[in-house]
């Protein structure tokens, strides 16, 4: 079922109160069209060696935006063959990292940094140097803090626009989609609470959504077969359909039907809503979250031609 996969991620985070965390940035990493040169393993390694240094550094790639890279040209500077036994191949490698915006042909950061990998054989020496490129370098450490800045500047310039289109979207009852849009506006940047707003007002819309969805599923159960079978398949929607809702009074009148005429308990869910609203406005923001990263899987993965960066 569409919808079944998503709420068991969505409403399970409802029942959590979310954490404070720090405020993450969307970047994900891309390397492949820069070193085709190197071996499959060997660009394997380059990219979790990036990816390492991102999230270490408290970046984030779940909302899967694609507009924000981290990326790395490799020029071989030396190559050579020291004797054994074993032999030893050397890799020296200049280093080109970038931290670019994809959509408008920016570079935000770049450094340059020399490393090298020793190994057995070519592809070992290659993935030890990629291994070596890592976040305790300070001209590394130098690029994150210019590239979180350039991201950070470009949101605080542009998050009404951003939110522009995600209510344009969501006009549409492309809820997941705006969502996923509203979010990615760290809630570090001026555009924080403004996005924040806005994605609740979305995900109201989408929780009215799927709660009728999900009700018209059921009472289609009930009528097809009036019978536990029937009763049974009913109650697997209705458990799913948030109690602020619009449509769950109707959902518990169909409930009540059903079981009026089963005379029979039924095996409800129950959630324990916290009344606490600054809690209960911390439950929703995670499901919200949980929505635009499920979304943001669940698409179809984009071609990324970074040719631009040479």
């Amino acid at each position: 079922m569409k919808y079944k996969t998503l709420l068991l991620s969505v409403f399970a985070s409802l029942g959590l109160v979310a954490n404070a965390q720090e405020c993450p940035l969307p970047l994900s990493v891309n390397t492949s069209d820069l070193n085709t040169e190197l071996s499959e393993n060997a660009q394997n390694v380059l990219a979790n060696s990036l990816s390492r240094i991102a999230t270490k550094s408290g970046f984030s790639s779940d909302l899967n935006m694609n507009q924000f890279i981290l990326t790395a040209k490799i020029d071989q500077l030396d190559k050579s063959v020291l004797p054994g036994p074993p032999t030893q191949v050397v890799n020296d490698w200049g280093v080109t990292l970038y931290i670019v915006d994809n959509y408008s042909k920016t570079k935000f950061a770049t450094e340059y940094i020399e490393v090298k990998g020793v190994g057995t054989n070519e592809t070992k020496s290659e993935t030890n140097a990629a291994r070596n490129i890592n976040a305790s370098n300070v001209k590394i450490a130098r690029l994150i803090n210019t590239g979180k800045q350039k991201i950070l500047d470009y949101y605080n310039a542009n998050y009404n626009n951003i939110l522009g289109e995600a209510k344009k979207k969501a006009s549409l009852k492309m809820y997941e989609e705006a969502l996923t849009l509203a979010m990615s506006i760290p809630e570090c940047s001026e555009g924080g609470r403004a996005a924040q707003k806005v994605c609740l007002q979305i995900y109201e819309k989408y929780r009215d959504q799927i709660c009728l969805s999900l009700l018209n599923r059921a009472r289609m159960a009930w009528a097809t077969s009036q019978d536990a079978s029937g009763a049974a398949e009913a109650a697997e929607y209705i458990t799913n359909i948030d109690p602020d809702a619009s449509c769950y009074k109707e959902a518990m009148a169909l409930y009540k039907e059903i079981k009026g005429q089963l005379r029979a308990d039924i095996d409800f869910e129950t959630r324990e809503k916290y009344r606490d609203s600054v809690k209960l406005e911390k439950q929703k923001i995670d499901a919200m979250r949980q929505v635009g990263v499920a979304y943001g899987r669940g698409q179809k993965a984009k071609t990324t031609n970074l040719m631009w960066v040479r």
